[in-house]
């Protein structure tokens, strides 16, 4: 008769050790290619003439165009709007959403209502930027 050695399925097996070091280095490379796709995203939807509309005590009107450069309808692109002072000191900021069609190019009104520092008038803003916001780890 022939004899069958059975394996023990209650032995554990130890792992090779380069196993968890090339876990460590795929999820390293993927963060790396996540960051590099979001900044060449960031190129895709320009933001031009922005200018503040109206500006008060309590409020801030900030207006820019943006113009889609790709093929790719957006439907809620994420953006950040900041407003500085003379101090480079930030008064107020604001996450919004804008929709554009694949090459597009739209003007937008945004107001911006939770102000950081009071302001007087026109006088105490210095800048305005617009960006494409994009929620990550390591912005």
């Amino acid at each position: 008769m022939k004899s069958i050695d059975r394996i023990d399925i209650n032995r554990k097996w130890q792992r090779p050790g380069w196993v968890p070091m090339l876990l460590l280095l795929c999820a390293f490379a993927g963060f790396l290619i996540g960051k590099c796709n979001h900044q060449a995203q960031k190129e895709y939807i320009l933001f031009s003439d922005i200018e503040l509309q109206s500006v008060t005590h309590s409020n801030i009107d900030v207006a820019f165009i943006a113009k889609n450069r790709t093929k790719i309808n957006y439907e809620n692109k994420a953006i950040l709007i900041k407003v500085f002072d003379l101090n480079n000191e930030e008064i107020a900021s604001k996450i919004t959403t804008i929709a554009l069609g694949a090459g597009e190019q739209k003007r937008f009104l945004k107001v911006l209502t939770k102000l950081r520092i009071p302001i007087t008038g026109a006088d105490d803003i210095a800048g305005v930027t617009v960006e494409k916001y994009h929620p990550g780890l390591f912005n």
